[in-house]
């Protein structure tokens, strides 16, 4: 996981820190529908923010793709700097 990607997860964590606790509060003093909601709303935060593929992520395996196949029905032939003029 890069830098980013941390960070990212660590914002989620962050925002859903505080439902999972009101869920949390809501099973203790009773409230068990609420209770399980919040808590299944943080745990969907945090999964989600974990298991998403980033933008970068999916954009960098396209471009290794397109880089790495070859798309042209004749062979590849290398560049020797020869134009083909004289």
């Amino acid at each position: 996981m890069e830098l980013l990607d941390t960070l990212a997860l660590f914002g989620t964590v962050a925002l859903a820190a505080p439902i999972g606790l009101l869920g949390a509060e809501f099973l203790v003093g009773g409230r068990t529908v609420s209770g399980v909601g919040f808590l299944a709303v943080a745990l969907a935060l945090v999964a989600g923010g974990y298991f998403r593929p980033s933008p970068k992520s999916i954009v960098a395996g396209r471009v290794a793709d397109a880089a790495t196949t070859d798309g042209g029905d004749e062979p590849a032939r290398a560049d020797d700097g020869d134009d083909g003029r004289e």
